[in-house]
């Protein structure tokens, strides 16, 4: 049974049930850390619970979210539930394979350069009864965020920009004013990380006397390099500076805790350099 069956059928917290209350704070909804948490607006609310009857997509497999940005409430869908809300609507027949330019004149089906990012990225997604496919093209300077998984997989995440641009294309009632994290995460941003990658420093940063945790390391675990970097992103597309920091912080007390601290994540920047540097980030966006 779908998780959005599950969900408040009303924005009125107090006539939630204690699981309606924990799947609201699972999709998003609540902010702040566990002594002050704050649940957004009910007109977020009420549009959340809104877009899971609607889409029927699963809030608990991150098919859709809410998320906070500058202050604003958002909603946000993964590229998987895109797809499967396409698939749904029974009109959908295929995309076509993603491909990449450097100059808009020349599409490769593969982008192997990994000295550059592709310039743009183009998808189109075919309907039933429609005679050509939809096509939308993505732009590496529109979307680029220059965080981690753009700096690691340009190609890939302005392929799943474009997808998105041609799914919400060619289904505007089921698609209309949702957003996938790829195309949102130019949003929140700085301007630092929006021009091109620089050369990361060779020293870390010194600790603070905030920071739970120091760079001391203990035995290794098993490391999923993707899944970090994922996180890592997700905690800055946070435009809420305390609860970005926050977030970074127990990250890093996660890391220690399980050894990965001195696993490569980038490049050479292993995960402790890479947390402390968008801790850093963050601090600075919320002084500006």
């Amino acid at each position: 049974m779908s998780t959005a069956l599950a969900l408040p059928t009303t924005g009125d917290p107090n006539a939630w049930t204690p699981q309606e209350a924990a799947l609201v704070e699972a999709a998003g909804l609540v902010t702040g850390p566990a002594a002050n948490k704050q649940l957004a607006p009910r007109a977020t609310v009420e549009a959340f619970l809104a877009h899971c009857q609607r889409t029927g997509l699963d809030p608990i497999a991150r098919q859709i979210y809410a998320i906070q940005r500058g202050g604003k409430w958002g909603i946000q869908i993964s590229i998987d539930g895109a797809r499967l809300v396409a698939e749904r609507s029974g009109e959908y027949e295929g995309q076509t394979a993603a491909q990449w330019t450097a100059d808009g004149v020349t599409w490769v089906d593969v982008w192997l350069d990994d000295t550059k990012p592709p310039a743009a990225a183009r998808v189109g997604v075919y309907r039933r009864s429609f005679r050509e496919p939809l096509v939308a093209v993505a732009t590496f300077k529109a979307y680029s965020a220059g965080g981690p998984m753009w700096q690691k997989m340009p190609a890939l995440m302005l392929a799943k920009c474009a997808e998105m641009l041609a799914l919400r294309k060619a289904f505007p009632q089921d698609l209309s004013g949702l957003y996938s994290s790829e195309e949102m995460d130019q949003a929140s941003s700085t301007k630092a990380a929006q021009r091109a990658p620089q050369p990361a420093p060779r020293q870390a940063p010194t600790p603070d006397v905030e920071d739970p945790v120091d760079a001391e390391v203990v035995e290794e675990a098993p490391f999923d390099a993707a899944a970090w970097v994922d996180r890592i992103q997700q905690c800055l597309s946070t435009e809420d500076s305390v609860v970005a920091v926050n977030m970074l912080r127990t990250l890093h007390g996660e890391a220690k805790e399980a050894g990965l601290l001195r696993q490569v994540l980038v490049e050479d920047m292993t995960l402790d350099h890479v947390l402390r540097q968008a801790k850093a980030e963050v601090e600075a966006r919320g002084e500006a």
